[in-house]
């Protein structure tokens, strides 16, 4: 496992962290008993308890791709989310442009396009923190936060994870959280950004008794975030308490923690578009602003929940108020039998208030020429105020912006039970269960949309007419609201419960390690989403809200049951003590959630198709590690079928030319991690710790198998019939690389270490079509750490430092090709960020 490093090593740039911590470090699904941590010339001994039948295994016999972060290498990484972590294995695409939570995360050879994150699994101690690894407006990257209360994470990319746990077949993260021990350790780190944030962290650990140790820290952070919307953009913060015995043949350890905080989330912002090269929209450089606004900060939305409106604080952004609570038993007999059992449960809200965007900027004379108005109401009859009554000029650029409110109540209680037997001569029989039930009661109000200014920090405007019948009409109302009609009010509840059975056999022969795995499991899922119908909620003058969907009393019930085998099987070989190879095969499947049977009936028509098949993947991969002094090496190769996408085969009128059926695609890829540290023989202290570390993935992955018409309109407005065999996944970037130079000098007083990361992101596009590149991007981060004796330490960090325009999404609100007279709208990693942070340690 990858402990806290210390004296030298805990300085280590991230880069080098990164370095040997991505040498390959797993994903716990139960145990995660801290092994003693290797040194940094010895990391493939590293022992990591993610995704493995044993309580461990030495990164050198891990026959699967596995990454082990410590807290020290993510800090020097300095994310700008959680969900920024996993990048730092190879393959995993997080799109967290959008601010500290809601990212999008993408497996490679897993075609999801940006679609919340159903092929990536959280967890905390092994256990996973909700049901099913997604829900829309949930990813679960948004339930945890980076603090010192960490100690490191594991990821793991298919193979074995798609078995133990919650049987993810893309990609799970496990973090590891700190404990106590007979030594009193603690912490105290005040941090300023230069965007106004103000954050302060803690952490105290030690004994409580005799075998019995005790940790209890977490932070608290306000910002006004890169992107200032004039109020708090992050406010919150987290509190984590862990409680541990050890007991002659083993351990059980409780662990609980709180959160409560509120972050900024953003969709798309406009860019420009001349040829194949983007750049800034003039009068809007989304690096740094958002159109939230004071201004824009309240506003009326439907309530799904009764007849009338209710207020939505777009301030209160992306939030998060949740308890966690969980424990994890390791226990070993004489008898060659051990047991591990590890418990998790969660409850709370994560609730979103967001402006969304929706198609391009126009001016306000066009955009009220294009409105469906009342024959006693012209478009020349309708006149447009700020809401403090100034006139707005036809000329204004202007957009509409949804205004989203869903409440999401969450529970979830999992539990896994694994028994190992050592039947002799290196063979272990494990045997475990895996369950989990959990529940979500949603209200949503969607399609609610706000006529504002095209600028940072817009305003709203605000539309009225008076008619040919004298009457005063209300366009908006006085918060610039254009339409709250139609939209996707509901309510919703579901609940479901997962149980799987599985088998493995791990079989130690000479250099060789077999191991051989079977998993079956079943899903019980109900779900009901109430059915609309229109209401007039306004009088007859406000043409807002005449035709409001809302709920109408009614319910539609669906549910799921499936039961589905999969299997992994794989061999490790150690070629010599620092050099091994594996190979391995296994399938996954991915069952439905809640959303992915939620349907309803809209003014009597039922929108209820037929339940979409599940999706499958098939995947092999090969692996080489390799460590010495100079070289640290962990590259693999992948060979993934995809398959399970729902479609119907239609013709250019959109006319179905065949029954439902479906398609997938197919990738080949390479991950890497490796680094070298070519002076490591000489005797200089400052020469012999200079490392470059690499971090790289390349992969060949298109759809394949799609049958009928694709249907787009072109450049020119006209309607095609394509095809989307062929086209590279969508969102995916074909190539991307991370390269870290760093060293490490040591004087009288400390040390100091520099490091400085390239990134460069390859050709990606927003969907499917292919009609809408995102271009490719590099940006620039930089740190520097000084230790000054054993107590204080200094931190700097900056990413993003030459503000690089690099689009991670397009507008996710318009299919192909979404830009029109060089506009387009999409959305940026961040500006420039740098903070610094001074830490008393103890």
């Amino acid at each position: 496992m990858n402990m806290p490093l210390s004296g030298n090593q805990a300085r280590i740039s991230v880069a080098a962290a990164v370095a040997a911590i991505l040498c390959g470090a797993g994903a716990p699904v139960y145990a995660q008993e801290a092994a003693e941590a290797p040194a940094s010339n010895d990391a493939l001994a590293e022992v990591v308890v993610t995704a493995n039948a044993s309580s461990g295994i030495k990164k050198i016999d891990a026959s699967y791709n596995i990454v082990s972060v410590s807290l020290d290498q993510i800090k020097q990484a300095n994310p700008q989310s959680t969900a920024e972590v996993f990048k730092l294995s190879p393959g995993i695409w997080p799109e967290s442009s959008g601010g500290q939570t809601g990212a999008n995360i993408d497996i490679a050879g897993f075609p999801n396009g940006g679609g919340d994150s159903p092929y990536f699994t959280t967890m905390i101690q092994g256990s996973p923190l909700y049901g099913t690894a997604s829900l829309s407006f949930m990813d679960s990257s948004s339930l945890v936060r980076i603090d010192d209360t960490i100690e490191r994470v594991e990821v793991v990319q298919g193979g074995t994870s798609a078995i133990f746990s919650s049987g993810q077949p893309g990609a799970s993260a496990n973090f590891i959280l700190r404990t106590g021990s007979d030594k009193t350790v603690g912490s105290v780190a005040a941090t300023y950004g230069f965007e106004g944030m103000e954050r302060v962290d803690a952490f105290y650990s030690g004994k409580v008794a005799d075998g019995w140790y005790g940790s209890i820290g977490g932070f608290y952070r306000s910002s006004d975030g890169v992107r200032d919307p004039q109020y708090t953009s992050d406010i919150g913060g987290q509190l984590t308490a862990t409680l541990k015995h050890t007991m002659d043949n083993g351990s059980i350890m409780f662990w609980y923690r709180l959160l409560n905080d509120k972050n900024q989330w953003l969709a798309d912002l406009p860019y420009s578009v001349s040829g194949d090269s983007v750049s800034l929209y003039t009068g809007f450089n989304q690096l740094n602003s958002t159109y939230n606004s004071k201004q824009l900060q309240n506003f009326q939305v439907p309530n799904p929940g009764g007849n009338g409106f209710r207020n939505n604080d777009i301030s209160s952004g992306r939030g998060a108020q949740l308890n966690f609570g969980g424990s994890e038993l390791k226990m070993k007999f004489d008898n060659g039998i051990s047991i591990t059992n590890n418990m998790g449960i969660m409850g709370g809200y994560l609730n979103t208030h967001a402006l969304v965007n929706n198609s391009n900027p126009a001016t306000l004379g066009s955009y009220i020429g294009s409105l469906s108005l009342p024959a006693v109401l012209s478009p020349a009859a309708v006149v447009a105020t700020y809401n403090n009554g100034t006139p707005v000029p036809l000329t204004q650029s202007v957009v509409t912006q949804q205004v989203w409110y869903i409440e999401k109540k969450l529970f979830n209680i999992s539990d896994e039970f694994r028994l190992s037997y050592d039947l002799g001569f290196g063979n272990t029989l494990t045997g475990g269960v895996y369950g989990a039930y959990y529940t979500d009661n949603d209200a949503w109000s969607l399609g609610a949309n706000a006529l504002v200014t095209n600028q940072p920090n817009a305003s709203p405007i605000i539309l009225q007419g008076i008619g040919t019948d004298a009457g005063l009409y209300n366009v908006t109302n006085s918060q610039g609201m254009v339409s709250a009609n139609g939209g996707y009010n509901i309510l919703e509840q579901g609940k479901a419960n997962n149980v799987a059975f599985y088998l493995s056999d791990s079989w130690k022969i000479d250099k060789w390690l077999f191991d051989a795995s079977f998993r079956v499991e079943h899903i019980n899922l109900w779900q009901q989403t109430s059915n609309l119908k229109d209401r007039q909620l306004g009088t007859q003058f406000d043409l807002w809200d005449n035709k409001v969907s809302l709920p109408d009393g009614t319910y539609t019930e669906r549910d799921e049951h499936n039961t589905i085998p999969t299997f992994s099987v794989g061999a490790n070989y150690e070629i010599m003590d620092n050099m091994s190879a594996y190979v391995r095969v296994n399938n996954g499947v991915l069952f439905d959630n809640f959303d992915d049977v939620r349907c309803n009936v809209v003014n009597g028509s039922n929108g209820c198709g037929q339940t979409k098949p599940l999706t499958h993947v098939r995947n092999y991969e090969v692996g080489y590690k390799l460590q010495n002094e100079f070289v640290y090496i962990d590259v693999s190769g992948y060979d993934k079928e995809f398959k399970g996408i729902q479609h119907t085969p239609v013709n250019i009128q959109n006319v179905p030319i065949g029954l439902p059926t479906t398609y997938g695609s197919t990738s080949k890829g390479l991950r890497f991690i490796g680094s070298v540290n070519p002076l490591a023989a000489m005797d200089s202290q400052p020469m012999k710790t200079f490392k470059i570390t690499v971090n790289a993935n390349y992969e060949h992955a298109h759809y394949k198998d799609f049958t009928g018409c694709f249907i787009y309109t072109d450049i020119n407005q006209v309607k095609q019939c394509g095809t989307i065999n062929g086209v590279q996944l969508a969102r995916l970037p074909k190539f991307q690389i991370r390269v870290t130079p760093e060293d490490t000098q040591e004087f009288g007083w400390g040390t100091i270490t520099e490091y400085v990361t390239y990134e460069h992101i390859g050709q990606h596009y927003q969907d499917e079509t292919g009609l809408n590149p995102l271009g490719s991007y590099y940006d620039l981060a930089a740190g520097a750490v000084a230790n000054y004796g054993e107590n204080w330490e200094f931190r700097v960090a900056g990413s993003n430092l030459t503000n690089q325009l690099g689009l991670t999404e397009g507008n996710a609100r318009v299919g192909g090709n979404a830009v029109v007279n060089g506009v387009g709208f999409g959305r940026s990693i961040l500006g420039r960020e740098v903070n610094i942070q001074l830490k008393y340690k103890w």
